[in-house]
């Protein structure tokens, strides 16, 4: 899950004395009797070399740096990238305050969680959670590391400390019922999972979740009912996304022909719409055939 970056001000600037050398005000420099004047580009570039300190001697860094930084990694994130998006949060922490961010740690882990690293990942969330506590997207990520890892009590004490925080997270609902599932409590788990769509009727997999604890507890009638509400939640689902993968078809042999009624901003994006909509399509068929082979596995069993 990608965290949204807090836009971060860079502190302010003392007024610069007339005497500084970097004053723009300062008269030009004279180099063997002839005239040389610094550009505003030179003088800049002096200004941002200089490391700013507060009265402690820590660094405090550039702020907005950071945040710029960071959009790149997310975005190299999205595109299946984590290699690279890992190389710009390193790159973030050198301008970052004395070296260190939470929301950078943050979406590390993040990025070697998809490169399959789960020891390194749980070590970046443990690092956000050292200088933010009380960080609940971080505990839940943590939770469900330890989850992988079969660590079942640490992922539960994880995510309901992560509950605490943020109570109206339905993800970290599902999440813990998920871990009480893998423990053999399918009460709890249906617990969690009822919260879950309570919170969010919409959310697919909580609802596919709570119907197979219901069918675990044989309570058939409600586990079918579940069910055959996903399913008709699924079925629409497939077709939104089934129109909207025709639209960029459309789209994309609009943008291929000569003198097309399309912007130019429509021609350029025509093929990134294209593989965004298939990839939701698929993903949406497949909630749909798995809301169909549950309703059926529970209609057998009555």
């Amino acid at each position: 899950m990608e965290t949204p970056v807090p836009v971060a001000t860079e502190p302010a600037l003392e007024p610069v004395a007339a005497s500084d050398p970097l004053s723009l005000d300062t008269a030009p420099l004279a180099t063997g009797g002839v005239v040389v004047e610094e550009s505003v580009d030179d003088i800049l570039a002096k200004l941002n070399a200089i490391k700013l300190e507060d009265d402690g001697g820590k660094s405090l860094g550039d702020p907005d740096k950071v945040v710029a930084l960071m959009h790149e990694g997310n975005a190299l994130i999205s595109a299946g990238r984590p290699d690279a998006a890992l190389a710009r949060y390193k790159e973030a922490l050198e301008f970052a305050e004395d070296g260190e961010d939470s929301e950078v740690f943050f979406n590390m882990g993040i990025a070697y969680k998809a490169k399959g690293e789960l020891a390194k990942a749980a070590a970046e969330y443990e690092r956000a959670l050292e200088l933010t506590p009380q960080y609940a997207e971080a505990l839940n990520n943590l939770g469900n590391i330890r989850k992988d890892q079969k660590k079942y009590d640490e992922a539960i004490a994880h995510l309901e400390s992560s509950i605490k925080v943020f109570p109206g997270n339905p993800k970290t609902h599902n999440n813990l019922g998920t871990v009480y599932g893998m423990k053999g409590n399918v009460n709890k788990a249906a617990l969690y999972f009822a919260k879950a769509v309570r919170l969010k009727p919409s959310y697919i997999d909580a609802r596919q979740n709570l119907g197979q604890a219901y069918q675990e507890q044989g309570r058939l009638d409600v586990a079918e009912k579940e069910f055959g509400e996903v399913l008709q939640i699924t079925r629409g689902m497939m077709l939104r996304q089934k129109k909207r993968l025709e639209a960029a078809r459309v789209m994309v042999d609009q943008a291929k022909k000569p003198g097309s009624p399309l912007t130019f901003e429509q021609r350029n994006n025509a093929g990134g719409e294209l593989d965004a909509a298939e990839q939701a399509s698929r993903m949406a068929n497949a909630k749909y055939q798995r809301s169909l082979k549950l309703l059926q596995s529970v209609r057998v069993r009555r």
